[in-house]
């Protein structure tokens, strides 16, 4: 068999995993794609992607175009027989995805045709559902609408945030990836139309939505916390300044003051809802490092007890 010339396109910490577990598999990656590196913090210090450093360290060379819709002839140049991407971040074009012999294949973070878009896990998270997964496709123009080859479940509990199942999803996808490389290669690997009628979207979340609505039901307060755990982080304010509640626990129980702090319960720090109440694990109020609830609490927490948030 002729040697495969393989190129990964993707850019955060689950595609990072992915690309690790592939090199380790003994799939030769020759070009990785990622996003430009950016500036972070107060100090703007240039910070590289996950996926670069991964790259980097096995000695992969690495492209990272502004716009690749634009800028994409050092992949043309490269003649892959196959692209594998994941979580990338940029649109690819269509004589990009036309390139490859075995095509461009992608590992998406839901169960196909739900959720398609940029953020599958945090809306299946915040959507309260319990099963979720990885579909291995191929791409097509139409966003996450190609064909489908393979998927692998993940289960998601009430106490996992979509930190804790972006690390899940990476696994599915390295297991995913793996059983069927063979048949991807070789040109057998059997892909089926996704079915249009059953189509879901999962838009990004945008910074309005980073903000808790108090009079929603208390469960989906609580997906919501979970879904946005612990990138963005979900907040109320109090007296004018944003409080990320990046961990927490919820139990049902009567409520005279609801909306209201009301101290600490078994090491959290208590939000008070309509129908029971949060448990604040871990908290930071802007300007403020993270901390966790009793922390925070034995600080300045207990001087917002009785305080309204909004």
């Amino acid at each position: 068999m002729k040697q495969i010339r393989c190129i990964f396109m993707g850019t955060p910490a689950i595609a990072a995993t992915l690309l690790e577990n592939m090199i380790q598999a003994g799939i030769e990656v020759g070009m990785v794609v990622t996003q430009p590196d950016k500036k972070k913090g107060r100090k703007q210090i240039l910070v590289y992607s996950q996926v670069k450093e991964v790259a980097i360290s096995h000695g992969i060379e690495v492209f990272q175009p502004v716009r690749l819709k634009e800028d994409y002839q050092k992949i043309i140049d490269y003649k892959p027989d196959i692209i594998v991407t994941c979580a990338y971040g940029q649109w690819v074009p269509k004589i990009i995805l036309d390139l490859p012999v075995y095509g461009c294949i992608n590992l998406h973070g839901s169960l196909l045709p739900e959720y398609r878009g940029g953020a599958p896990i945090q809306r299946a998270i915040w959507n309260g559902d319990t099963i979720s997964g990885m579909t291995l496709m191929k791409m097509a123009p139409k966003m996450d609408g190609g064909p489908i080859c393979d998927i692998e479940k993940v289960s998601i509990s009430l106490e996992d945030n979509s930190s804790s199942i972006f690390e899940k999803m990476a696994k599915a996808a390295s297991i995913l990836l793996i059983r069927n490389w063979d048949s991807l290669i070789t040109g057998q690997a059997q892909f089926i139309s996704q079915d249009e009628s059953k189509a879901t979207l999962a838009p990004v979340i945008s910074k309005e939505e980073e903000h808790i609505d108090l009079h929603q039901d208390d469960m989906h307060i609580f997906n919501q916390i979970r879904a946005l755990s612990k990138e963005p982080g979900a907040y109320v304010k109090i007296k004018n300044k944003k409080f990320k509640i990046l961990k927490a626990r919820y139990l049902p129980c009567l409520i005279e003051k609801p909306y209201e702090f009301s101290g600490l319960q078994d090491n959290g720090f208590v939000l008070n809802l309509k129908e029971g109440i949060l448990l604040i694990d871990e908290c930071q109020i802007e300007g403020k490092p993270v901390l966790s609830g009793k922390q925070f609490f034995n600080g300045m927490g207990r001087n917002l007890v009785g305080e309204r948030v909004e």
